[in-house]
């Protein structure tokens, strides 16, 4: 029968090895750091490398001697003292470091803040050259892999927020160095789309050497000359590559360049109900206002034309008073009597003839004459 052992009593045996050797327990290196990270609980997680190795460290808060730790970054070439060990759930082995000590910037840093101070000069990172992202696109060109969760996160977020717009997916090789030639093939195929209205370039994180294609310069330089707005998402929040800085507008991840390359379709039809209840609320305002004008001119005009009805009337009264005195009828009222020859009033006996047919008009009647 075969002797067998378990997973864990081998990784217990390789364990004891490692923790036996005196070298392993106490062994300064020197090397760069890869994927630096500082968490919250004040741990830091890393991983030192040299042209040939990496080797995943750890140094736990308050162990050994760490001046300045939170300036430490990748990039970063140091010189480190600790034990090496083994962490069992994972079967993996790492330096448990005890004391990190700076001793100058790493090579890739050294060529990126070069560059980067080159194109800097250059203006390819003025603000002045900046486009505007487009408010309501209605196709986006993503630059990424066809394969893994960014370009599924940026089409998720697309599809929740403006699922109006249409996604043109360019491939290219995200990582290695090959991968630079291609992305710049990918940002040419969207440039030559008329419809496309702004490009986004997406990675997920990685380490410096993992995201060293977009500090290319040619890249830089083919993103510059773009004529469509480009958002460059590559990396997680703490990843900076020349990209961002030449791009129109940084994201911090790919769900957030979605969210800025387009509006929330909720948010705008909230902002059209909200405008629609204004727009009512100010229409009824500005109607109440004028019909309220309404009403008062109305009773104003009724009031001035009451008024100048009552003085005309007052003004037919004392005519209708004058024409009632002028009236050659009045002194019939009084009793008197009204002679009329051929229809015309006799003002003198002269004017008499024998055999004239006279009419005399009392205020009740008249009587014919003839005058003998």
């Amino acid at each position: 029968m075969i002797e067998s052992y378990s997973v864990s009593q081998v990784t217990k045996y390789i364990k004891g090895l490692l923790e036996n050797d005196d070298l392993l327990q106490s062994v300064w290196l020197k090397g760069e750091i890869s994927n630096y990270t500082l968490h919250g609980s004040g741990h830091q997680y890393f991983s030192i490398k040299d042209e040939g190795a990496t080797l995943r460290c750890v140094k736990f808060k308050n162990f050994g001697y760490s001046p300045a730790q939170q300036n430490f970054k990748s990039g970063d070439k140091v010189l480190v003292h600790g034990s090496i060990d083994l962490y069992p759930p994972q079967g993996t082995y790492q330096l448990r470091v005890t004391q990190i000590h700076l001793q100058g910037l790493g090579d890739l840093y050294q060529q990126f803040e070069q560059l980067k101070n080159k194109l800097l000069a250059a203006g390819l990172f003025d603000e002045t050259h900046k486009k505007q992202i487009p408010n309501f696109p209605k196709v986006i060109g993503v630059v990424s892999s066809a394969t893994g969760a960014v370009i599924q996160d940026i089409l998720n977020t697309l599809e929740r927020r403006y699922p109006s717009v249409k996604l043109v997916l360019s491939t290219a090789l995200m990582q290695g160095e090959k991968a630079a030639p291609t992305i710049i093939a990918a940002l040419r195929r969207l440039e030559a789309m008329k419809d496309v209205d702004t490009i986004i370039i997406a990675r997920g994180g990685g380490s410096m050497e993992d995201l060293w294609a977009f500090n290319n310069e040619a890249l830089v330089h083919e993103i510059y000359k773009s004529k469509k707005p480009i958002i460059s998402a590559i990396g997680h929040e703490t990843d900076y590559t020349l990209c961002d800085f030449v791009a129109d507008l940084r994201a911090p991840t790919p769900t957030s360049a979605a969210e800025l390359a387009v509006p929330d379709i909720n948010e705008l039809f909230a902002r059209l109900e909200y405008l629609k209840k204004n727009s009512i609320r100010a229409t009824e305002g500005f109607l109440a206002y004028h019909f309220e004008n309404l009403d008062k001119l109305k009773t104003s005009l009724f009031d001035s034309l009451g008024y100048a009805i009552q003085e005309k009337q007052h003004i037919l009264e004392k005519l209708s008073l004058r024409l009632e005195n002028a009236s050659p009828l009045m002194p019939l009222q009084k009793g008197f009597s009204l002679t009329l020859k051929n229809g015309l009033r006799l003002k003198s006996s002269y004017a008499i003839q024998a055999q004239d047919e006279l009419e005399t008009i009392f205020i009740d009647g008249s009587v014919i004459s003839i005058v003998k």
